[in-house]
C-alpha cells in the first residue's frame, strides 16, 4: 500500500481544499458565503465555532480516536462541501485498485450531512452530483466531466437512523452524463458518533465493490470489512484524483426536526488515508489563496459569513480583482492548466451563446477560453445548478518562477448576478 499523505497531517503539498456552496441569483451578492461551524472536542486553544480557513482542524488523540486525526466542519449550507483532494494520481489501469481510510460513518440524518469518496479524471476541486434529470436539490452541485463517486448517506431505515450505515449510491459520470448505481437492498454496519469505521474501495474500470467495517472502539481496531456493495462500471478512465469530501445538504433548515437538536454544521472524521498502486510522479501544483472576505447574510443564511470565492467582472469593465500564485516551480514544466470551480447564472434564459473567459497572467497578453457545446449544456441543465469544474490550457511562456498574477473577465455571460471563481489551482506537468 502506498499510502499519499494521512489526513492527520493535511499537507498542502500533498492535499487540495476546496469549499462549496450553491449561489442564488436573488442572494445578496456574497459570494460562496459561508458562516460559522460549532466544533465538537477536538484540542485545547480551539475556539467553540470556526469560519472557513480554520474548519479542517487536526484533532488531539482521544479515547475514541486514539490517533492524530482530521476533524471537518462543513459550514456551508444547501448543498455545500468540504472536500480535499491528494495532488498526486490515482492509478488503477489494467488492475484493481484500493483506497482506503478511515472516517466517521455516522449520518445524524441524510438531510444533515455525509461523507464521500470522489475519483474524478481532471484534477477539479469539490465534485458533486445531482440525482434526477429534472430537479436539483439532491445536491444539484459541480458534476464532473469524467469520474466515480461513492456516497456514504445510507443509514438503510429512513432519514434518521444514525447506529447504522451503507452506501446510497456508486455514481459514474462521462462527459456530464451522471449513471447512479445503488444495491436494492443495503448492507449495512455499525456506525456512533465521534467514532471511526475502515473502509475500502476496490476500483477496476469495470468494477467497483465497496467494503465497510462495522465501527471501532479507539480508530486504531477494526472487525474485518465487510462488502456492501458490489457493482459492475463501464468508466471511461483509468487514473485520476481522489477526493474525500464531508456534505452538508441542510443542516440549518432539518437537524431540530431530523434529529432534535440544533446544528450548524455537518461534522465528520477522517484519518489514515491512502490508496496503492505505482507511485505517479510529473505533476506539481500551487494555489490562488481563498477570498475570505467577511459579510453578512448569505442567501441560504443569516448572520456573519466569509466569503471563499471572487465575483469576476465582464470585459467591458475590466478585472474587479488580480490574484495571487505564489511558490509557482516551473522546473521541468511541459504543459499548465488552470483548475476552478466557477458558478455562472446560466439557467432560466440568461444563457448565451460564445459564453468565454477571458485572462491573462502576469500582465501579459489576454486569451479566451471559450466554453464548450458539453459545458454549455451543463449549464443549463434543469438539475444543476450553475457550478462548472472548468479547466484552462495555459501557455507556460507567460508564467514566471516564483510568484505570478492571473486576471479574469468574462465575454457573453450574464452579468445581473456576477460569475464566481473558487478553489483556484496551479496543475503543472513535468517529466
Amino acid at each position: 500500500m502506498s499510502r499519499q499523505g494521512r489526513a492527520g497531517e493535511l499537507d498542502a503539498t500533498v492535499w487540495s481544499g476546496a469549499r462549496l456552496a450553491p449561489q442564488s441569483p436573488s442572494g445578496n451578492g456574497v459570494a460562496i458565503g459561508i458562516g460559522p461551524a460549532t466544533i465538537p472536542s477536538c484540542r485545547a486553544g480551539l475556539p467553540s465555532q470556526v469560519l472557513p480557513g480554520q474548519d479542517a482542524l487536526i484533532c488531539d488523540p482521544s479515547a475514541a480516536i486514539a490517533s492524530r486525526h482530521l476533524l471537518v466542519a462543513t459550514g456551508a449550507q444547501n448543498y455545500g462541501q468540504n472536500s480535499y483532494r491528494i495532488r498526486q494520481p490515482f492509478d488503477f489501469a489494467g488492475r484493481t485498485g484500493k483506497i482506503v481510510f478511515d472516517a466517521e460513518g455516522y449520518v445524524a440524518s441524510g438531510l444533515v450531512g455525509w461523507t464521500s469518496v470522489e475519483i474524478s479524471e481532471d484534477p477539479v476541486n469539490a465534485p458533486s452530483f445531482s440525482y434526477g434529470r429534472d430537479y436539483n436539490n439532491d445536491e444539484g452541485s459541480l458534476i464532473p466531466r469524467s469520474a466515480v463517486e461513492v456516497q456514504f448517506r445510507n443509514t438503510c431505515a429512513g432519514y434518521y437512523n444514525p447506529d447504522v450505515v451503507s452506501i446510497s449510491s456508486v455514481s459514474v459520470f462521462s462527459q456530464y452524463q451522471e449513471t447512479d448505481l445503488s444495491p436494492p437492498t443495503p448492507t449495512c454496519v455499525s456506525t456512533r458518533q465521534g467514532h471511526l469505521n475502515h473502509f475500502e474501495i476496490r476500483v477496476s474500470q469495470s468494477r467497483v465493490e465497496v467494503y465497510i467495517s462495522p465501527v471501532s472502539n479507539d480508530g486504531v481496531h477494526y472487525e474485518p470489512a465487510q462488502l456492501v456493495y458490489s457493482t459492475p462500471v463501464s468508466l471511461p478512465f483509468s487514473r485520476g484524483y481522489v477526493s474525500i469530501t464531508t456534505h452538508n445538504h441542510a443542516s440549518i433548515k432539518y437537524s431540530e426536526s431530523y434529529v432534535g437538536t440544533y446544528m450548524d454544521a455537518a461534522i465528520a472524521r477522517w484519518d489514515n488515508v491512502g490508496f496503492d498502486g505505482p507511485v505517479i510522479g510529473g505533476w506539481r501544483e500551487a494555489e490562488i489563496a481563498d477570498a475570505l472576505t467577511p459579510g453578512t447574510d448569505a442567501w441560504n443564511r443569516s448572520g456573519p459569513v466569509l466569503s471563499v470565492g471572487y465575483r469576476i467582472a465582464d470585459a467591458a469593465r475590466g478585472p474587479a480583482q488580480q490574484l495571487t500564485l505564489k511558490n509557482v516551480n516551473l522546473t521541468g514544466a511541459t504543459s499548465a492548466r488552470l483548475s476552478a470551480s466557477v458558478w455562472i447564472n446560466a439557467c432560466c434564459g440568461n444563457a448565451q451563446p460564445n459564453m468565454t473567459i477571458r485572462y491573462r497572467l502576469n500582465g501579459r497578453a489576454w486569451h479566451d477560453r471559450l466554453l464548450t457545446a458539453d459545458e454549455l449544456r451543463l449549464l443549463t441543465a434543469a438539475n444543476q445548478q450553475g457550478q462548472l469544474g472548468l479547466l484552462i490550457d495555459v501557455p507556460l511562456a507567460d508564467l514566471v518562477q516564483g510568484t505570478n498574477t492571473v486576471e479574469f473577465v468574462t465575454l457573453n455571460i450574464d452579468q445581473s448576478y456576477p460569475p464566481v471563481f473558487a478553489n483556484m489551482d496551479l496543475v503543472l506537468k513535468t517529466p
